[in-house]
């Protein structure tokens, strides 16, 4: 059956994390990777490496030093979680022959695949229609 990477969803446990810190201080809350692992139950060494593809792909901005930590980038208003989870896994692909139609035997013959493109549509167009900010509210 389908089921969401952990990765993906300790990504978004960390960015409702940063987004509830927020909302409670009205500024860009910084925490650190360890203060979020812990309140997450979440290894710090895999968040960390979470934390750094986010910050890649710009949904976090990164404070060194001293007092230093990670913040949302935008408002949670404006981070899209098609964003989040293509950040942290890439592209949705339910199965392989979606973009490449010679990675089936029957090639453009497959009538399943119809099926699976419609598939990943629903699934883009449900995580592009939801925010952080959904998220946080359905709390």
């Amino acid at each position: 059956m389908f089921s969401v990477p952990t990765k993906t969803q300790y990504g978004i446990r960390a960015l409702v994390h940063l987004a509830r810190a927020e909302s409670g201080s009205g500024a860009r809350a910084l925490a650190t990777s360890a203060e979020i692992a812990a309140a997450e139950s979440i290894s710090p060494k895999y968040l960390e490496g979470i934390m750094t593809q986010l910050k890649t792909a710009g949904i976090v901005l990164a404070e060194r030093g001293k007092g230093g930590g990670f913040r949302l980038a935008r408002d949670p208003s404006l981070l899209r979680m098609l964003d989040v989870v293509e950040a942290l896994e890439g592209e949705i692909q339910p199965v392989g022959c979606i973009e490449n139609s010679s990675a089936c035997a029957q090639e453009d013959g497959c009538l399943p695949r119809r099926f699976w493109i419609g598939l990943k549509a629903a699934i883009d167009d449900y995580l592009e229609s939801k925010t952080l900010k959904d998220v946080i509210e359905a709390l």
